[in-house]
């Protein structure tokens, strides 16, 4: 016979006792949500860190010359 789903009990609530599982599809979606915001927080990392570079670096692109490269 299941619990009730709120007990009281010197008037203090309590959580039902009933375990509850995730479904197998459940866990898949919740997988899925996971990596996708994974990858996006990778992604966003590596744009930040390029754009980081490119904002303390720019002040210098215009002065350095690359010696490989042929002249002019």
């Amino acid at each position: 016979m299941p619990e009730r789903l709120v007990t009281r009990f010197d008037g203090i609530s309590r959580a039902p006792k009933m375990v509850v599982h995730a479904t197998f599809l459940q866990k898949v979606i919740l997988c899925a949500v996971a990596g996708f915001a994974a990858a996006c927080l990778v992604q966003w990392g590596k744009v930040f860190v390029e754009g980081a570079d490119k904002a303390l670096n720019g002040g210098y692109e215009h002065r350095a010359s690359d010696p490989l490269a042929p002249r002019k």
